[in-house]
């Protein structure tokens, strides 16, 4: 069995445009799909996103209709586009969904063969890739305290025994690797999606289950349990079934043990602030951050040099997150990630999270409309820092 994504299209797989797609997607859903003279898909993007869905040349459907498919979004049954209940739910729910939230849903819902791709056959057993690849790790990690698999342990192990990751935990220990012939980079792009779960972690060529801990690998899992029911054969009708009965997975557990008392009241049990708080805790991307960071020993607010203040330690600066809380930072680019996450002293990171509590409140927000806006906060608050550099 292959398994398939939409190869070449990362970018538009990023959670905050998957927002913004559907915005567009439900307003033109029932609509014949356009031509490329009269492309009221690509006027209507061009309102909510500043992708180019180039090129202007062919209609946007034609070249991105996969994509929007893949991401559970829109189909198209008898010469229309149509939008999934999913893709209805995020639009309405625009400020209040949170990367994990739509992570779990797609975790439990897509399968291999995809009724994305021309291979899709209801004869063929389903495969649940995210359950497969996250069984793996806790399988790995169970036996070597490694909690990461490579691209080509995926293939080998997973792709190359057929693997449906419907199968038990001790199933995962006994497999052998096989060799495969596979398109690896459709394998990777996939990962790579999957890794705007908060718990996860890209850094090529491995993903990174960010959990120390076995019992929680397995909660997280077991919330993941793939929904696996009878299948329609006509694929527009059953990406359409696919993309039905969103609910939120509550990762309450696994959230409360991840941040302090202080996050626990500045989250007020937000899922979307939670979520958030649980991604600057993130061990894999405060490694990263001290491995590129230019000057990682200094606050990016108070300018606060942590290692001259604190010679006896290395690692007082926390990582605070410059995106919109539903988006954890990637690091297959290291220098625009770098520039998504921002070092601070635990004061300037507490105080800036106060900040933005105060400035929700004050404009009936849970959360930021774009990375522009976050960062324009941001800098606000930077600049009411009293005395720009902290005494030494």
């Amino acid at each position: 069995m292959i398994w398939r994504f939409d190869q070449g299209r990362l970018e538009y797989f990023n959670f905050e445009e998957i927002k913004r797609s559907a915005i567009a997607l439900s307003k033109v859903n029932g609509i014949i799909i356009p031509e490329v003279q009269n492309d009221i898909l690509r006027n209507e993007l061009a309102k909510h996103s500043a992708k180019p869905f180039s090129p202007e040349h062919y209609a946007v459907w034609r070249n991105y209709g996969r994509v929007f498919a893949c991401a559970l979004l829109a189909t198209e049954i008898e010469g229309r586009i149509v939008a999934t209940d999913l893709c209805k739910y995020i639009a309405h729910n625009y400020n209040s969904i949170d990367t994990d939230d739509y992570f779990a849903f797609f975790a439990r819902k897509f399968y291999f063969p995809s009724p994305v791709f021309k291979n899709y056959n209801t004869a063929v057993p389903p495969i649940f890739p995210v359950s497969a690849i996250l069984k793996l790790i806790l399988s790995k990690y169970n036996r070597t305290n490694q909690n990461f698999v490579s691209i080509n342990e995926i293939g080998e192990f997973l792709i190359g025994n057929n693997v449906t990751g419907l199968e038990q935990i001790n199933f995962y220990d006994a497999l052998q690797p096989k060799h495969i012939t596979s398109n690896m980079r459709q394998i990777r792009e996939l990962v790579i999606f999957i890794s705007q779960f908060s718990f996860l972690k890209w850094e090529k060529p491995n993903l990174y289950f960010d959990v120390y801990n076995a019992t929680e690998m397995l909660n997280i899992i077991t919330k993941l349990t793939p929904v696996n029911s009878n299948r329609n054969s006509d694929p527009g009708l059953e990406l359409l079934s696919m993309a039905s009965g969103f609910f939120a997975t509550d990762f309450g557990d696994y959230t409360i043990q991840q941040i302090s008392a202080f996050d626990t009241e500045f989250s007020e049990g937000n899922r979307v602030r939670a979520t958030h708080i649980r991604t600057e805790r993130s061990t894999k991307l405060k490694e990263f951050y001290f491995k590129y960071a230019k000057h990682p020993e200094i606050c990016s607010m108070c300018e606060l040099n942590t290692h001259i203040k604190y010679p006896w330690t290395q690692y007082v600066i926390d990582i605070h997150h410059l995106l919109p809380l539903s988006s954890p930072v990637k690091v297959e680019n290291k220098i625009t990630s770098i520039q998504d996450i921002a070092g601070l002293c635990p004061t300037c990171h507490r105080a800036v999270h106060k900040y933005y509590k105060l400035w929700f409140s004050n404009n009936a927000k849970i959360d930021f409309a774009s990375k522009e806006e976050a960062n324009i906060v941001y800098q606000e608050a930077k600049s009411n820092v009293r005395g720009t550099v902290c005494s030494q």
